[in-house]
C-alpha cells in the first residue's frame, strides 16, 4: 500500500521535474549515490521511508527530502482517517472528491518577503554603529582633555555624560524614524498594526546601544580601537541575531543565536507583525533596557570611584 501511494504520488504534475529510477538491488542503489549518479534513494518498507541523500548535491536532495516528507505527512493522515472507518483512497489521497491536507498560512498574502525582512532589520541593524559614534566621541575627549575644562565650568561630568548619551538617544530615534518612514513610503516594507510595537523594541535598542557606546568611550582610550573592535564584534551580533539572513540551526545553534540581543530585537518585531504575539517584543525591550541599567550603573560606580576627572 505504501509503495502503490508513493508512486500514486510521485507522477503527480507537482512532481514532474522528479526523475525515478525503480531498481531492486539496494546496493547498486546506494553505490550509485557515492558515484554521484543520483541525488538521492528512497527505500520503501511496509511501514518505514529511508532516504539517503548525495551530500554533493545538497540542494537537490533536501528538496526531494522536503517532497518525500509531504507525502508521508498526508499519507499518515489518510492512514489514520482510514482508521475511523472514513472510506478514503490512500493512494489518492482523497474521499468522495476532497483533499484532507492543504497549506494554510496565518495570512497568505502577508508572509514576509524579501524586501520586508530586508526593511525590519535593516532598521535594527544600523542602529548598532551608533554605538562607534558615541564610544569614539567620549574616547576622544580623554585626549582633548575635556574633563580638564568641565572642572573650570559649573557643569559635572556626570551631567555632561548623561547629556552626550540623551543626545544620542535622539539621534538615533531620528535616523530611525527616517530610516523606518522611506522604507514604508518608498519600500513598500510591511510593518502591519504591529509598527507600535517595532517602535518599542526600537527604543529599546538604542537606548541600550547609547548605554554600550557610553561604556565602551570611558573604558577604552583609543577611539580607533574602539572603531576596529565594533567592525569586528557588531557584524557577528547581527548575523546571530538573522539581520543578515535567517539561519536557522538546531538546538545548539539556537541557543548561541539567543544570546545576541539582535535575535530579540529581530524576532520580536516579526512575531509582532506576522504573528500577533508580543512576547518576543517586551523580552527583547527588558533585556534591552536591562542592560542599559546595568550599563549606567558601572559608568555612575566609575564616576564615584574617580570624581570628576573621568572623561
Amino acid at each position: 500500500e505504501l509503495s502503490n501511494s508513493f508512486e500514486t504520488y510521485m507522477v503527480d504534475e507537482e512532481n514532474e521535474y522528479f526523475n525515478f529510477t525503480k531498481t531492486n538491488d539496494r546496493d547498486e542503489a546506494i553505490e550509485s549515490i557515492v558515484r554521484n549518479k543520483y541525488d538521492a534513494f528512497v527505500e520503501l518498507t511496509s511501514d518505514k521511508i529511508t532516504v539517503y541523500k548525495n551530500s554533493n548535491y545538497n540542494f537537490n536532495s533536501s528538496l526531494g527530502e522536503l517532497i518525500l516528507k509531504s507525502f508521508a505527512d498526508n499519507f499518515n493522515l489518510i492512514y489514520e482517517v482510514t482508521a475511523l472507518g472514513i472510506p478514503v483512497n490512500p493512494a489518492a489521497g482523497t474521499s468522495e472528491g476532497n483533499t484532507f491536507t492543504r497549506e494554510v498560512s496565518f495570512d497568505r498574502e502577508r508572509t514576509p518577503g524579501s524586501m520586508d525582512y530586508y526593511g525590519v532589520t535593516i532598521s535594527t541593524m544600523f542602529l548598532f554603529y551608533g554605538m562607534i559614534f558615541l564610544g569614539t566621541y567620549l574616547s576622544e575627549n580623554k585626549r582633548i582633555r575635556t574633563a580638564d575644562r568641565i572642572k573650570a565650568s559649573p557643569v559635572n561630568m556626570l551631567s555632561y555624560q548623561w547629556g552626550t548619551a540623551a543626545g544620542s538617544v535622539v539621534l538615533l530615534l531620528l535616523q530611525s524614524i527616517l530610516v523606518t518612514f522611506i522604507g514604508i513610503v518608498i519600500f513598500k516594507v510591511y510593518w502591519g498594526g504591529a509598527l507600535h510595537i517595532g517602535a518599542l523594541v526600537i527604543l529599546g535598542e538604542i537606548i541600550m546601544v547609547s548605554a554600550l557606546g557610553t561604556v565602551l568611550g570611558l573604558t577604552i582610550k583609543n577611539e580607533n580601537l574602539i572603531a576596529g573592535l565594533s567592525q569586528i564584534v557588531i557584524p557577528v551580533i547581527v548575523f546571530l541575531g538573522d539581520g543578515y539572513v535567517n539561519i536557522g540551526g538546531g538546538s545548539t545553534i539556537m541557543a548561541i543565536k539567543k544570546i545576541s540581543p539582535m535575535y530579540w530585537v529581530n524576532h520580536g518585531i516579526f512575531d509582532a507583525i506576522y504573528l500577533g504575539d508580543y512576547s518576543k517584543a517586551f523580552i527583547s525591550f527588558a533585556i534591552c533596557i536591562g542592560v542599559a541599567v546595568l550599563c549606567t550603573g558601572a559608568v555612575m560606580f566609575v564616576n564615584r570611584r574617580k570624581g570628576t576627572a573621568n572623561a
